[in-house]
Protein backbone atom coordinates (compact mmCIF):
# COMPACT_ATOMS: atom_id res chain seq x y z
CA UNK A 1 0.00 0.00 0.00
CA UNK A 2 2.99 2.21 1.04
CA UNK A 3 4.53 2.78 -2.48
CA UNK A 4 0.79 3.14 -4.10
CA UNK A 5 0.46 6.11 -2.09
CA UNK A 6 3.72 7.68 -2.65
CA UNK A 7 3.04 7.31 -6.48
CA UNK A 8 0.00 8.57 -6.22
CA UNK A 9 1.12 11.81 -3.69
CA UNK A 10 4.40 12.39 -6.78
CA UNK A 11 1.46 12.54 -9.25
CA UNK A 12 -0.67 15.10 -7.58
CA UNK A 13 2.47 17.09 -6.36
CA UNK A 14 3.91 17.06 -10.36
CA UNK A 15 0.55 17.63 -11.84
CA UNK A 16 -0.04 20.61 -9.79
CA UNK A 17 3.36 21.37 -10.04
CA UNK A 18 3.58 21.12 -13.81
CA UNK A 19 1.47 24.51 -15.06
CA UNK A 20 3.49 26.56 -11.98
CA UNK A 21 6.55 25.57 -13.98
CA UNK A 22 5.16 26.43 -16.94
CA UNK A 23 4.24 30.11 -16.70
CA UNK A 24 8.05 29.60 -14.86
CA UNK A 25 9.45 28.74 -18.06
CA UNK A 26 7.27 31.33 -20.29
CA UNK A 27 9.19 34.33 -18.01
CA UNK A 28 12.89 33.15 -18.11
CA UNK A 29 13.01 32.39 -21.88
CA UNK A 30 12.97 28.57 -21.56
CA UNK A 31 11.21 28.20 -24.69
CA UNK A 32 11.52 25.46 -27.40
CA UNK A 33 11.19 26.99 -30.79
CA UNK A 34 10.47 25.28 -34.30
CA UNK A 35 13.50 24.55 -35.92
CA UNK A 36 15.01 21.74 -38.54
CA UNK A 37 15.82 19.44 -36.13
CA UNK A 38 12.17 20.17 -34.39
CA UNK A 39 9.05 18.56 -35.40
CA UNK A 40 6.44 20.92 -33.54
CA UNK A 41 5.31 23.53 -35.29
CA UNK A 42 4.80 26.24 -32.72
CA UNK A 43 6.91 27.31 -29.53
CA UNK A 44 6.58 25.20 -26.29
CA UNK A 45 8.00 25.77 -22.42
CA UNK A 46 10.57 23.92 -21.77
CA UNK A 47 12.08 23.08 -17.93
CA UNK A 48 9.36 20.22 -17.10
CA UNK A 49 12.59 18.72 -15.04
CA UNK A 50 11.28 21.04 -12.76
CA UNK A 51 7.94 19.17 -12.35
CA UNK A 52 9.04 15.92 -11.92
CA UNK A 53 12.25 16.81 -9.42
CA UNK A 54 8.93 18.57 -7.42
CA UNK A 55 6.97 15.45 -7.45
CA UNK A 56 10.02 12.52 -6.57
CA UNK A 57 11.37 14.80 -3.80
CA UNK A 58 8.19 15.89 -2.43
CA UNK A 59 6.60 12.27 -2.19
CA UNK A 60 9.72 10.77 -0.81
CA UNK A 61 10.42 13.61 2.23
CA UNK A 62 6.61 13.41 3.37
CA UNK A 63 6.83 9.38 3.41
CA UNK A 64 10.09 9.82 5.51
CA UNK A 65 8.07 12.31 7.43
CA UNK A 66 5.42 10.54 8.24
CA UNK A 67 7.22 7.38 9.09
CA UNK A 68 6.48 5.33 6.04
CA UNK A 69 8.12 1.87 6.62
CA UNK A 70 9.92 1.26 3.24
CA UNK A 71 10.28 4.76 2.57
CA UNK A 72 12.57 5.30 5.90
CA UNK A 73 14.57 2.47 5.14
CA UNK A 74 14.63 3.41 1.56
CA UNK A 75 16.53 6.71 3.03
CA UNK A 76 18.68 5.03 5.60
CA UNK A 77 22.00 4.90 3.63
CA UNK A 78 22.73 8.44 4.13
CA UNK A 79 26.08 8.61 1.54
CA UNK A 80 24.06 6.39 -1.03
CA UNK A 81 21.46 9.06 -0.72
CA UNK A 82 23.93 11.93 -0.64
CA UNK A 83 25.71 10.49 -3.70
CA UNK A 84 21.92 10.19 -5.65
CA UNK A 85 20.66 13.72 -4.70
CA UNK A 86 24.13 15.52 -5.51
CA UNK A 87 24.71 13.75 -8.92
CA UNK A 88 20.55 14.56 -9.61
CA UNK A 89 21.14 18.20 -8.39
CA UNK A 90 23.75 18.57 -11.02
CA UNK A 91 21.93 16.86 -14.16
CA UNK A 92 19.12 18.97 -13.24
CA UNK A 93 21.04 22.14 -13.10
CA UNK A 94 22.73 21.66 -16.11
CA UNK A 95 19.71 20.82 -17.73
CA UNK A 96 18.05 23.93 -16.66
CA UNK A 97 20.56 26.19 -17.84
CA UNK A 98 20.07 24.29 -21.12
CA UNK A 99 16.59 24.63 -21.25
CA UNK A 100 17.27 28.13 -20.50
CA UNK A 101 20.06 29.61 -22.89
CA UNK A 102 21.34 25.97 -23.84
CA UNK A 103 24.35 24.30 -23.32
CA UNK A 104 27.19 22.45 -25.17
CA UNK A 105 27.26 18.15 -25.42
CA UNK A 106 30.56 18.60 -24.19
CA UNK A 107 29.45 20.27 -20.93
CA UNK A 108 26.44 18.08 -20.45
CA UNK A 109 28.44 15.27 -21.14
CA UNK A 110 30.90 16.07 -18.38
CA UNK A 111 28.53 16.83 -15.67
CA UNK A 112 26.87 13.47 -16.30
CA UNK A 113 30.19 11.74 -15.51
CA UNK A 114 30.61 13.84 -12.45
CA UNK A 115 27.10 12.98 -11.78
CA UNK A 116 27.82 9.16 -11.97
CA UNK A 117 31.13 9.46 -9.96
CA UNK A 118 29.22 11.55 -7.28
CA UNK A 119 26.73 8.50 -7.24
CA UNK A 120 29.69 5.89 -7.31
CA UNK A 121 31.08 7.65 -4.62
CA UNK A 122 28.05 6.89 -2.60
CA UNK A 123 27.40 3.40 -3.22
CA UNK A 124 26.00 2.96 -6.30
CA UNK A 125 28.24 -0.16 -7.98
CA UNK A 126 27.77 -2.70 -10.38
CA UNK A 127 29.66 -5.02 -8.46
CA UNK A 128 29.02 -8.54 -9.88
CA UNK A 129 26.45 -10.79 -10.70
CA UNK A 130 25.43 -14.41 -10.49
CA UNK A 131 25.91 -16.66 -13.04
CA UNK A 132 22.76 -18.60 -13.65
CA UNK A 133 24.01 -21.99 -14.43
CA UNK A 134 26.64 -22.14 -11.90
CA UNK A 135 25.23 -19.84 -9.37
CA UNK A 136 28.76 -18.70 -8.52
CA UNK A 137 28.67 -15.01 -8.08
CA UNK A 138 30.89 -13.33 -10.64
CA UNK A 139 33.00 -10.22 -9.45
CA UNK A 140 33.81 -6.98 -12.09
CA UNK A 141 36.00 -5.62 -9.36
CA UNK A 142 37.72 -2.42 -10.61
CA UNK A 143 35.96 -2.58 -14.19
CA UNK A 144 32.56 -2.40 -11.97
CA UNK A 145 33.39 1.54 -11.38
CA UNK A 146 33.78 1.85 -15.32
CA UNK A 147 31.03 -0.40 -15.75
CA UNK A 148 28.80 1.81 -13.47
CA UNK A 149 29.64 5.11 -14.81
CA UNK A 150 29.16 3.90 -18.70
CA UNK A 151 25.87 2.97 -17.82
CA UNK A 152 24.77 5.90 -16.24
CA UNK A 153 26.02 7.69 -19.24
CA UNK A 154 24.02 5.26 -21.52
CA UNK A 155 21.04 5.76 -19.97
CA UNK A 156 21.20 9.26 -19.43
CA UNK A 157 21.86 10.27 -22.82
CA UNK A 158 18.88 7.47 -24.47
CA UNK A 159 16.08 9.09 -22.67
CA UNK A 160 17.61 12.75 -24.01
CA UNK A 161 17.69 11.41 -27.53
CA UNK A 162 14.29 9.87 -27.27
CA UNK A 163 12.88 13.36 -25.90
CA UNK A 164 11.40 14.11 -29.71
CA UNK A 165 7.57 13.46 -29.45
CA UNK A 166 4.83 14.85 -27.51
CA UNK A 167 4.75 12.49 -24.68
CA UNK A 168 7.66 10.21 -25.98
CA UNK A 169 10.11 10.48 -23.61
CA UNK A 170 8.22 10.64 -20.11
CA UNK A 171 5.43 7.58 -21.73
CA UNK A 172 8.50 5.26 -22.31
CA UNK A 173 9.91 6.67 -19.05
CA UNK A 174 7.21 5.68 -17.01
CA UNK A 175 6.21 2.08 -18.82
CA UNK A 176 9.95 1.30 -18.32
CA UNK A 177 9.65 2.12 -14.61
CA UNK A 178 6.60 -0.42 -14.08
CA UNK A 179 8.51 -3.50 -14.87
CA UNK A 180 11.79 -2.35 -13.28
CA UNK A 181 9.46 -1.57 -9.92
CA UNK A 182 8.25 -4.87 -10.62
CA UNK A 183 11.71 -7.02 -11.00
CA UNK A 184 12.71 -5.01 -7.67
CA UNK A 185 9.67 -6.21 -6.03
CA UNK A 186 10.19 -10.16 -7.22
CA UNK A 187 13.81 -9.57 -5.96
CA UNK A 188 13.26 -8.36 -3.01
CA UNK A 189 14.59 -5.33 -3.14
CA UNK A 190 12.37 -3.23 -1.05
CA UNK A 191 14.73 -0.55 -0.26
CA UNK A 192 13.99 0.39 -4.03
CA UNK A 193 10.73 0.04 -4.42
CA UNK A 194 9.66 3.80 -3.09
CA UNK A 195 11.45 5.22 -5.02
CA UNK A 196 10.48 3.33 -7.90
CA UNK A 197 7.13 4.72 -7.11
CA UNK A 198 7.67 7.87 -6.30
CA UNK A 199 9.28 8.25 -9.50
CA UNK A 200 6.66 6.44 -11.46
CA UNK A 201 4.15 9.11 -9.73
CA UNK A 202 5.55 12.08 -10.89
CA UNK A 203 5.67 10.75 -14.43
CA UNK A 204 2.02 9.89 -14.47
CA UNK A 205 1.07 13.52 -12.96
CA UNK A 206 3.54 15.38 -15.71
CA UNK A 207 2.17 13.35 -18.36
CA UNK A 208 -1.16 14.91 -18.52
CA UNK A 209 0.46 17.86 -19.53
CA UNK A 210 3.09 16.56 -22.06
CA UNK A 211 0.96 14.13 -23.99
CA UNK A 212 0.25 15.17 -27.58
CA UNK A 213 -0.37 17.87 -28.05
CA UNK A 214 1.75 18.86 -25.03
CA UNK A 215 1.65 22.57 -23.04
CA UNK A 216 5.20 21.58 -22.15
CA UNK A 217 8.15 19.41 -22.44
CA UNK A 218 10.50 17.45 -20.25
CA UNK A 219 13.36 19.97 -22.18
CA UNK A 220 17.08 18.39 -20.83
CA UNK A 221 16.22 19.36 -17.22
CA UNK A 222 13.68 16.43 -17.55
CA UNK A 223 14.79 14.11 -20.18
CA UNK A 224 18.74 14.03 -18.54
CA UNK A 225 17.35 13.93 -14.53
CA UNK A 226 14.59 11.03 -15.35
CA UNK A 227 17.45 8.84 -17.52
CA UNK A 228 19.86 9.31 -14.50
CA UNK A 229 17.41 8.48 -12.03
CA UNK A 230 16.15 5.20 -13.70
CA UNK A 231 20.00 4.50 -14.34
CA UNK A 232 21.19 4.86 -10.47
CA UNK A 233 17.37 2.84 -9.05
CA UNK A 234 18.05 -0.11 -11.87
CA UNK A 235 21.63 -0.56 -10.85
CA UNK A 236 20.41 -0.13 -7.01
CA UNK A 237 18.10 -3.28 -7.14
CA UNK A 238 19.96 -5.40 -9.46
CA UNK A 239 22.81 -5.03 -6.03
CA UNK A 240 23.96 -8.10 -4.15
CA UNK A 241 22.62 -11.50 -5.43
CA UNK A 242 20.93 -9.99 -8.93
CA UNK A 243 21.62 -13.37 -11.57
CA UNK A 244 22.66 -12.35 -15.45
CA UNK A 245 18.90 -13.59 -16.62
CA UNK A 246 17.66 -10.71 -14.02
CA UNK A 247 20.47 -8.02 -15.31
CA UNK A 248 19.20 -8.81 -18.67
CA UNK A 249 15.68 -8.29 -18.18
CA UNK A 250 16.42 -4.97 -16.22
CA UNK A 251 17.93 -3.71 -19.31
CA UNK A 252 15.40 -5.38 -21.90
CA UNK A 253 12.76 -3.44 -20.04
CA UNK A 254 14.91 -0.21 -21.23
CA UNK A 255 15.22 -1.87 -24.48
CA UNK A 256 13.35 1.19 -26.54
CA UNK A 257 15.26 4.28 -25.36
CA UNK A 258 18.63 1.58 -25.63
CA UNK A 259 17.93 0.86 -29.38
CA UNK A 260 17.38 4.68 -30.17
CA UNK A 261 20.64 5.38 -28.65
CA UNK A 262 22.43 2.49 -29.86
CA UNK A 263 21.03 3.10 -33.55
CA UNK A 264 22.25 6.49 -33.56
CA UNK A 265 25.71 5.24 -32.76
CA UNK A 266 26.26 3.58 -35.63
CA UNK A 267 24.35 5.39 -37.53
CA UNK A 268 26.28 8.88 -36.64
CA UNK A 269 30.08 7.94 -36.38
CA UNK A 270 30.22 6.50 -39.76
CA UNK A 271 30.17 10.41 -41.03
CA UNK A 272 31.54 12.06 -37.89
CA UNK A 273 33.38 9.49 -35.78
CA UNK A 274 33.22 10.55 -31.71
CA UNK A 275 32.31 13.98 -32.52
CA UNK A 276 29.06 13.20 -34.74
CA UNK A 277 27.80 11.05 -32.09
CA UNK A 278 26.27 14.12 -30.12
CA UNK A 279 25.08 16.06 -33.98
CA UNK A 280 21.67 16.06 -33.72
CA UNK A 281 19.49 14.38 -36.82
CA UNK A 282 15.64 13.39 -37.92
CA UNK A 283 16.70 9.67 -38.24
CA UNK A 284 15.69 8.69 -34.72
CA UNK A 285 12.82 6.19 -34.37
CA UNK A 286 9.89 8.34 -33.56
CA UNK A 287 11.13 10.08 -36.59
CA UNK A 288 10.74 7.68 -39.09
CA UNK A 289 7.43 6.62 -38.00
CA UNK A 290 6.44 10.50 -38.41
CA UNK A 291 4.40 10.13 -41.26
CA UNK A 292 5.55 13.24 -43.89
CA UNK A 293 3.40 16.18 -43.84
CA UNK A 294 1.69 15.69 -40.80
CA UNK A 295 2.33 17.13 -37.24
CA UNK A 296 0.21 14.97 -35.48
CA UNK A 297 2.45 13.04 -32.53
CA UNK A 298 -0.07 10.57 -30.89
CA UNK A 299 0.14 7.51 -33.74
CA UNK A 300 3.52 7.33 -33.51
CA UNK A 301 3.79 8.09 -29.91
CA UNK A 302 1.37 5.02 -29.17
CA UNK A 303 3.22 2.62 -31.49
CA UNK A 304 5.86 3.03 -29.49
CA UNK A 305 4.41 2.62 -25.94
CA UNK A 306 3.18 -0.46 -27.26
CA UNK A 307 7.09 -1.44 -28.47
CA UNK A 308 7.95 -0.53 -24.60
CA UNK A 309 4.99 -2.61 -22.98
CA UNK A 310 5.62 -5.28 -25.02
CA UNK A 311 9.70 -5.23 -23.61
CA UNK A 312 8.57 -4.35 -19.86
CA UNK A 313 6.34 -7.43 -20.30
CA UNK A 314 8.76 -10.35 -21.75
CA UNK A 315 11.29 -8.22 -19.36
CA UNK A 316 8.90 -9.45 -16.35
CA UNK A 317 8.41 -12.66 -17.29
CA UNK A 318 12.35 -12.84 -17.99
CA UNK A 319 12.94 -12.09 -14.47
CA UNK A 320 10.30 -14.66 -13.07
CA UNK A 321 10.89 -17.74 -15.15
CA UNK A 322 14.96 -16.77 -14.82
CA UNK A 323 15.15 -18.08 -18.26
CA UNK A 324 17.51 -16.64 -20.58
CA UNK A 325 14.93 -17.38 -23.68
CA UNK A 326 12.84 -14.59 -23.37
CA UNK A 327 16.07 -12.22 -22.85
CA UNK A 328 16.89 -13.71 -26.35
CA UNK A 329 13.18 -13.08 -27.52
CA UNK A 330 13.26 -9.83 -26.69
CA UNK A 331 16.25 -8.81 -27.97
CA UNK A 332 14.88 -10.37 -31.38
CA UNK A 333 12.03 -8.81 -31.31
CA UNK A 334 13.98 -4.96 -30.95
CA UNK A 335 15.81 -6.28 -34.03
CA UNK A 336 12.76 -7.28 -35.98
CA UNK A 337 11.05 -4.07 -34.77
CA UNK A 338 14.25 -1.21 -35.49
CA UNK A 339 14.08 -3.16 -39.09
CA UNK A 340 10.69 -3.08 -39.71
CA UNK A 341 11.00 0.75 -38.70
CA UNK A 342 13.94 1.41 -41.06
CA UNK A 343 12.11 -0.51 -44.19
CA UNK A 344 8.70 2.11 -43.60
CA UNK A 345 10.88 5.07 -43.64
CA UNK A 346 12.70 3.88 -46.55
CA UNK A 347 9.35 3.49 -48.29
CA UNK A 348 8.10 6.71 -47.42
CA UNK A 349 11.39 8.43 -48.55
Amino acid sequence: MEPILLAALAATIALAMTPLVRRLALRVGAVDQPGMRRVHVAPRPRLGGLAVAAGVAGATLVGKVVGGALTTSALEDGARMWGLGAGALLVLAVGVVDDIRGVSPATKLAAQIVAAGLALAGGYHVGGVTNPFTGTYVVFGGVGALLTIAWVVAVTNAFNLIDGLDGLAAGVALISVVPLLTIAWIEGRLDVVPLWAALAGALAGFLVHNFAPASIFLGDSGSLLVGYLIALLAVQALEKSATLVVVLASVLALGLPIVDLALAVVRRMPTGGLKGIVQGDRAHLHHRLLAPGTASHRGPVLALYGVAVACGVIAVVAAVTQSLRYAVLVLGGAGIAAALVRRRRTRAS
